[in-house]
């Protein structure tokens, strides 16, 4: 029944083993028989099929719930997408699906289609993207400065979901827009590339969805792919990371002291906007602020090990590879509406643990509320009477 459900969801073994957190291995043999399946990956699997555990065990097929969104995921990609892609986008549905089903037995109103305050994007030149970032960033209230962690600042205005959309991409996407019409404005990054590819992946993803969404439901994004809307969104994506207008203004400061080519000085730039050094190294050359020869050379420098001689914490993008926690690949609403819905016993860990795709550990560090240590109360005390010590009494 196992194979029969994933065979008719259109899932190879490898993708419905990474969808779900196990060995492909591992299926082959809860597949085969030769091993007993724990209860919980058996309904995780069903939820990835499309289909209830029960109905799944009965052999039934799978019930249409509405609108197939993973099909037209897979249809608005520009060419084919390879089984771990296509596993990511089943995925998809499935967590979105089950944010909007918890949150409907929850009584929370749902936003419904997303809509954009912005006209749709009519060219594809630079310069429109950039326009188009720095409005954005003046609508949200961003300023012209560092973002911060843009995962977190944007969660605020669209739901983002870090997925495995396959390492290959070749056949994979870097990532997708999805308004969906009960959870509004949806973004998909796929957590198998470089944090630092993650955060641009966002940026571009973000500008789909306020100057693109006007025309199109669904944009899924593949590196390569040269139409005029992901020109426009890799524009958008660098000016709103790290907005030109500040890059000059600090660049005429920084550089009395030293030459833009020296791989010193870009990594001082980067803590001032809080990006990899790679973004900073190809913002520097789209705004013809260093040459093509000095962007090759700056590619030679180490990041991290020049960050630890200057004093500096390495910065987690410059590293190849990133451990992202379970809980921070959620958007923040879905972490809340299932403590919430924990906290009032409505569903229990277990179901948590498959809303998430995690395990009950994690559930656990989201229920946790440790108390304060000594160390912890002698900091909010220092600080308290720094804040209230003058006060009268």
């Amino acid at each position: 029944m196992l194979r029969t459900g994933r065979e008719r969801a259109g899932l190879s073994q490898e993708a419905a083993a990474e969808a779900v957190g196990i060995n492909r291995v591992v299926l082959n043999y809860y597949e085969s028989g030769r091993r007993q399946v724990p209860l919980t990956v058996a309904a995780a699997l069903a939820r990835l099929y499309g289909t209830s555990l029960e109905s799944l065990l009965a052999g039934e097929e799978r019930v249409g719930s509405g609108v197939d969104v993973s099909g037209m995921l897979f249809r608005a990609a520009p060419r084919d997408l390879g089984d771990s892609a296509q596993g990511g986008l089943r995925l998809f549905e499935q967590r979105v699906a089950e944010y909007v089903e918890l949150a409907e037995e929850m009584g929370a109103t749902l936003p419904g289609p997303g809509r954009s305050q912005f006209p749709a994007a009519r060219g594809a030149s630079a310069k429109e993207g950039g326009w188009a970032a720095r409005q954005l960033r003046h609508h949200l209230n961003l300023g012209g400065g560092a973002l911060g962690d843009p995962f977190q600042v944007l969660d605020e205005h669209v739901l983002i979901w870090r997925l495995p959309l396959g390492a290959d991409l070749g056949e994979a996407p870097s990532g997708f827009f999805y308004n969906h019409p009960q959870a509004g404005f949806c973004i998909a990054v796929n957590s198998q590339m470089t944090l630092g590819r993650q955060v641009f992946t966002l940026a571009h993803e973000f500008a789909h969805a306020y100057f693109h969404s006007q025309n199109a439901d669904v944009v899924v994004s593949m590196p390569g792919e040269d139409h005029g809307r992901e020109r426009f969104a890799d524009a958008f994506a660098g000016e709103f990371l790290v907005p030109s207008d500040e890059l000059r203004r600090v660049v005429g400061e920084l550089a009395t002291f030293d030459d833009l080519a020296n791989p010193t000085l870009v990594v001082h730039l980067q803590r001032h906007f809080g990006v990899s050094f790679a973004t900073l190294r190809v913002r520097l050359l789209q705004e013809k602020l260093i040459s093509r020869p000095e962007y090759d050379g700056l590619g030679e420098a180490s990041p991290s090990r020049l960050a630890l001689a200057l004093g500096y914490q390495v910065h987690p993008a410059d590293l190849g590879s990133y451990d992202l926690n379970p809980l921070a690949a959620q958007p923040t609403r879905v972490l809340l509406l299932v403590r919430a819905a924990l906290e009032r016993t409505i569903i229990t860990p277990g179901d948590a643990a498959e809303v998430l795709g995690t395990s009950t550990e994690e559930i656990r560090q989201l229920l946790a509320r440790p108390g304060a240590a000594d160390e912890d109360r002698r900091v909010q005390q220092d600080l308290e009477d720094a804040a209230f010590g003058n006060r009268e009494r």
